[in-house]
């Protein structure tokens, strides 16, 4: 088996152009997952009645459902009932109007507010729970100390953790290419339907996912580094 380089290169290409729809993948599920997952580790750490309980099964559930099949079950949805939902919301629009694209991030954000609440839940557990007691002897809220104290601690311990996350969506987007959705990795291997080379495609796939995560782990090493001094600070 040959390796043709000009058959990668444009492999390569390919795989680039479509890198907005991956970084759309990624990140909009990210900042959505970071808020929501950390309102959902701090309603089970501070245990807001009933509501703590709830979320607990969700996440748990949803954890052990593999994220293609959910990524299926909305899409078949999508297909079915999005006219019906438009019709009835008195929406304009058609699932023909609608990129597909959104069924994907619908399904990785979910995936991806469990997995960060997770994190974010163990991160608040291992500050010491003085740390709550000293906010409030000076006279602040409950909100303001977990904003002013606790949560400052607890991006530090977190951001380890949540790089491991961010990689795993990464990677995780390809599974989009099941309903039809064109990312790196459906990018990349366009031209294979062409040249046949279908080995240059998958390579040009991956190198592309490998300069991604190396800049992504670059960024959070030099934001753990930033983010560290507050500890540091606070202890000296």
């Amino acid at each position: 088996m040959d390796f043709n380089l000009e058959n990668f290169k444009e492999s390569l290409l390919s795989g680039i152009e479509y890198l907005p729809n991956t970084l759309k993948l990624v990140f909009v599920p990210l900042l959505i997952g970071l808020f929501l997952g950390t309102v959902v580790a701090l309603v089970r750490v501070y245990r807001v009645p009933i509501i703590d309980k709830l979320l607990a099964v969700f996440v748990t559930v949803y954890q052990g459902v593999p994220i293609v099949v959910a990524l299926m079950i909305y899409n078949l949805i999508f297909m079915l009932k999005f006219n019906d939902i438009a019709k009835a919301l008195h929406i304009p629009k058609t699932v023909t109007n609608v990129d597909n694209i959104w069924v994907g991030i619908f399904a990785l954000t979910l995936t991806a507010v469990c997995s960060i609440s997770e994190v974010i839940r163990g991160a608040l557990l291992s500050i010491d729970k003085g740390q709550d007691e000293a906010g409030y002897s000076v006279g602040l809220t409950k909100v303001q100390t977990i904003r002013r104290i606790i949560l400052p601690q607890m991006v530090p311990v977190a951001i380890p953790m949540l790089i491991n996350n961010v990689v795993g969506l990464i990677k995780a987007s390809s599974v989009v290419m099941a309903i039809g959705i064109i990312e790196i990795v459906a990018g990349s291997i366009i031209p294979s339907s062409r040249t046949y080379s279908f080995f240059e495609g998958y390579v040009a796939a991956a190198v592309i996912y490998w300069v991604f995560t190396i800049i992504i782990e670059y960024l959070a090493d030099v934001l753990r580094k930033h983010t560290g001094r507050f500890r540091r600070n606070l202890y000296d």
